[in-house]
């Protein structure tokens, strides 16, 4: 029969101190819900929580057609954002220019037999229509859809012939026209902040309808890692007007980024943030907004001469209500508080006395010699027992919010 083991080894550690790590980006861990910093363990001791702070905007920034009534201008409305977890402040900007889709552009649409797929390389490379001649340098395609978004050369180049061949020249894509061109009417263009506090206008692809996919002829864009969105226009029509409201979108988690949305929730033993929801994937390089976090982590002392630790524990019951012909039972759940018992030196000055009713990490392993441990935070309250023939006594209770966590190491 197996022997059962004691605590005889044990220690406790408590949280004596902190050390302040400064405002910087968390870890996407891949499934843009979850966001990682390299410390496990932040601190909550009163008045150095954490300071959770992801890029989006947090007041104002409405958009409106420009009051000047300029064509294809529109006003923003100041604003407060967060920008790489510091709280910004951007003034109104007034008659912000958003580019109505470009004359020259031309959507081609490729026929599926014979067709091989562009490649990012062929950007910037010259489109040429076998029969027409016709020529114009490729600014976006999609593959599934078999399109082609072109800048014409001339004006004259307007790729008419149905079922011309179409080349890239040093390029790879190819295939046959299955209709003639058609000039473009749609546009999504992004309303932002950059990273240097400032009203900036991103534009998406052309084409001849919307698409939802960031990136694609016809969607919204990416935006730069250190921007965030505030709203966007969307055009139907390539003629120059002014911007009408029905034009302006600015939808939280569609349209716009709010540092707010979607909630989340913070888990200190991991020091992590958790949200309810992923994060959309807008920026370039189809990645999810900036996480940033200012926290402190515990420096760990020992609890001298520490007893009869207890971790903070989930316990159960059942309680039953009698109807008629039996009862009818009901379960509930409770956290139990931790405690410890810790012989003082003076009971007065113990460095572990300074710290009551304050929020502390303590860490305790079952054996000081192996990894396997047990981490409680809450709040650390005391009872003192001064007896006149044994050793001062501070009989110790944690107070916690969450229950306590078993860490293998």
């Amino acid at each position: 029969m197996a022997k059962s083991k004691t605590a005889a080894n044990a220690i406790l550690y408590y949280e004596s101190g902190q050390t302040l790590v400064n405002m910087a980006a968390l870890t996407d861990s891949g499934d843009h819900l979850k966001f990682t910093s390299p410390n496990e363990n932040w601190s909550g001791y009163d008045g150095r929580e954490p300071v959770v702070r992801p890029n989006g905007l947090a007041t104002g920034g409405a958009i409106t057609p420009a009051a000047t009534l300029t064509n294809n201008y529109v006003d923003v409305a100041a604003l407060t954002c967060f920008l790489a977890g510091v709280e910004t402040e951007v003034a109104a900007d007034a008659d912000v220019e958003c580019a109505r889709p470009d004359a020259t552009y031309l959507l081609l649409t490729l026929a599926s037999g014979g067709y091989t797929n562009a490649v990012a390389s062929d950007i910037g490379k010259t489109v040429t229509g076998g029969t027409t001649g016709d020529t114009g340098v490729l600014v976006a395609y999609n593959n599934t859809t078999r399109q082609w978004l072109i800048d014409q050369t001339d004006s004259g180049d307007v790729f008419d012939d149905d079922d011309e061949a179409l080349t890239i020249g040093t390029g790879t894509g190819a295939g046959s026209m299955s209709g003639v061109a058609v000039a473009v009417t749609h546009k999504i263009l992004s309303i932002t902040v950059n990273s240097s506090g400032a009203v900036a206008v991103v534009a998406g692809y052309e084409g001849t309808a919307f698409s939802i996919t960031r990136g694609d002829i016809g969607g919204p864009p990416f935006i730069p890692a250190t921007s965030i969105e505030i709203g966007q226009v969307r055009y139907t029509a390539a003629a120059a007007a002014a911007v009408d409201e029905d034009e302006i979108f600015q939808s939280e988690d569609v349209h716009q980024e709010r540092y707010d949305s979607p909630v989340w929730t913070e888990d200190w033993a991991e020091g992590e943030v958790n949200f309810a929801s992923a994060l959309p994937l807008i920026h370039t390089g189809s990645v999810a907004k900036k996480v940033y976090a200012e926290y402190y982590t515990p420096i760990y002392s020992e609890v001298p001469n520490a007893a009869d630790f207890v971790p903070a524990e989930t316990t159960h019951s059942i309680s039953s209500t009698q109807i008629y012909g039996g009862a009818v039972g009901a379960a509930s759940s409770s956290l139990g508080q931790g405690s410890f018992t810790a012989h003082l030196s003076t009971g007065v000055v113990d460095n572990l006395l300074k710290k009551k009713d304050k929020t502390l990490w303590f860490k305790f392993y079952p054996d000081r010699y192996r990894d396997e441990h047990i981490l409680t935070q809450g709040k650390l309250g005391v009872s003192r027992q001064f007896p006149a023939g044994s050793s001062i006594i501070a009989n110790c209770t944690i107070s916690a919010s969450e229950a306590s966590v078993d860490k293998e190491s």
